[in-house]
């Protein structure tokens, strides 16, 4: 089989996924999108739930009731295989390694506690488990101007410590993705991509509104060469 020229990877916080099977299948279609990233599946184990043409890794909350969660949908003509799962106090994670780029990337669903203060070395815990080269895109409930949030949180500055000591790098739009219902509260940045071990000459970052939540998506592109050509997506207006 021939290496795959380019990995689309989407990171969304769905806020429960299962009301939203119709419009994946759509975001996934006109997104070209080959992995995607979920947070916040509210999935107990009773749920059920498939996309024709992809298949689904997950890990639910650990004590079995419908919040917290992440889930990762990957196009089942990609070859990859499922780590163990992620279960701590601060963080939750699904990982995959995937074979089919010039080498194997593992990439990982995060979430974040927010009622947990994630400190560096629990981050530091997680992140080596995800091996020498990964993609981890979540939603880090983290705020720092690093990534271009609005402000800068005890919880973004702990994260950044690891930045700065292992050099991993961020992939952020730079814009919103979490949008609350209060309109006292100020639109900002909780996700984004973290990497090592892949040179940000080859990822390509977009922000997308295709899908209802109060977080929108976002989208990595992966190429094995330093130009990376997407193929043209149609304009929509969107009423967010």
């Amino acid at each position: 089989m021939k290496p795959n020229k380019i990995l689309r990877t989407a990171q969304w916080n769905a806020n429960g996924l299962q009301r939203h099977k119709d419009e994946i299948i759509l975001f996934l279609k006109q997104n070209y999108i080959d992995i995607l990233l979920i947070s916040e599946t509210h999935f107990t184990s009773k749920n059920y739930f498939t996309i024709p043409g992809y298949k689904l890794c997950y890990t639910n909350h650990p004590d079995g009731t419908a919040h917290g969660g992440t889930a990762i949908l990957i196009k089942d003509t990609i070859t990859y295989y499922e780590q163990l799962k992620y279960e701590e106090e601060a963080i939750r994670a699904t990982s995959i390694t995937v074979k089919g780029l010039l080498h194997e990337i593992t990439i990982a669903a995060v979430y974040c506690l927010p009622r947990h203060n994630l400190k560096k070395e629990q981050s530091a815990t997680f992140f080596q488990t995800l091996g020498s080269k990964f993609i981890a895109g979540g939603d880090y409930n983290s705020k720092h101007t690093l990534w271009d949030s609005w402000l800068t949180t005890t919880k973004g500055r702990e994260l950044s410590k690891e930045f700065q000591e292992k050099n991993y790098y961020f992939l952020s739009t730079g814009s919103p993705t979490y949008w609350p219902t209060d309109v006292n509260k100020i639109p900002d940045l909780l996700d984004f991509f973290i990497t090592n071990g892949i040179s940000t000459t080859y990822v390509d970052i977009q922000a997308s509104y295709d899908l209802t939540s109060d977080q929108t998506p976002i989208i990595a592109t992966i190429s094995t060469s330093i130009s990376i050509t997407v193929r043209q997506l149609p304009p929509r207006l969107h009423n967010s």
